[in-house]
């Protein structure tokens, strides 16, 4: 592991990474893509997270929680909770790469979106979302 344990209240923090998507990729509820834009994006989400866990050496735990803080591409007011549209195939990803065994209740202790307050950087001219993914080791049942 390339992080420091730190204790929070009910878990010890034991991997972190970023992963950064492209403003046009990001999923939300309030989205107008057709099915296959759909489709198309929840595959791209998915790879990029698998990729980060796989390339980061997320590691392979029995249960956890996620915490994403979300920086967005500027200051517009925002509803974090379309994001679950996103964070739904990131967590597949990183389910796919072995951070956990499922994402059922057994295994993901739950999910928590929160705004960093940050802008997210334009690459190539590019208006991008970072997510900041910490995720924390739960005691097993």
């Amino acid at each position: 592991m390339t992080t420091n344990a730190i204790t929070t209240g009910a878990g010890v923090l034991v991997w972190e990474a970023p992963m950064r998507l492209a403003a046009a990729d990001v999923l939300t509820g309030n989205g107008r893509d057709g099915r296959r834009e759909k489709i198309r994006k929840t595959r791209a989400i998915r790879t990029v997270a698998e990729a980060t866990a796989r390339y980061r050496r997320a590691p392979h735990l029995h249960r956890a929680r996620i915490v994403i803080g979300v920086d967005y591409p500027d200051r517009r007011r925002r509803d974090i909770h379309n994001l679950h549209w996103t964070v739904k195939p990131l967590v597949d990803g990183l389910t796919r790469a072995g951070l956990l065994p499922d994402d059922d209740d057994r295994h993901l202790d739950g999910i928590t979106l929160q705004p960093s307050g940050r802008l997210s950087p334009k690459i190539l001219g590019q208006r991008t979302y970072t997510f900041h993914i910490h995720v924390y080791q739960e005691p097993q049942p």
